[in-house]
């Protein structure tokens, strides 16, 4: 866990380098997590966030902050969260700038930017965020903590 954490303190300390993901450690490992995370990201777009997310995010492990004042822990307390079954009052894009694996290949982050536009036509929204990636017996990427933060306004 220690790692994870140093990972993480890494993650946010870089600079977003443009639009291609930087990989870095386990260079198929880090190439599988950026994939991941798009697939993840294109999920949200077809199903909706809340969905995507209680796809996506391992089911006892997976940790969700940024949704409240306490993290929502297991699937269905992340798709609580994100709204259920509610209608989406705005859709979530994201796109990972940088992504870390390590060594072994069973575990990694992904860093990147977010958007969140409001169906209403409403301000858009915008940020950073981390998802720690682990590797599941059945060879699948699963988001195992995913956090994010929205810029300061301008």
């Amino acid at each position: 866990m220690r790692n994870v954490l140093v990972m993480i303190g890494i993650l946010l300390a870089c600079a977003v380098h443009g639009e291609e993901a930087k990989l870095h450690g386990n260079i198929d490992a880090a190439r599988a997590i950026a994939r991941a995370d798009r697939d993840f990201a294109a999920l949200a777009q077809k199903v909706g966030t809340a969905k995507a997310f209680r796809d996506v995010m391992d089911a006892i492990d997976g940790v969700a902050y940024g949704s409240g004042s306490q993290p929502a822990i297991g699937r269905d307390a992340i798709y609580a969260a994100m709204g259920g079954d509610a209608p989406q009052d705005s859709t979530l894009e994201w796109d990972p700038v940088e992504v870390f694996a390590a060594t072994s290949g069973d575990m990694g982050v992904s860093r990147g930017r977010w958007k969140a536009t409001p169906k209403d036509n409403g301000k858009i929204v915008t940020g950073s965020y981390v998802t720690v990636w682990r590797k599941n017996a059945k060879g699948q990427w699963k988001g195992l903590v995913d956090i994010g933060n929205t810029d300061k306004a301008q």
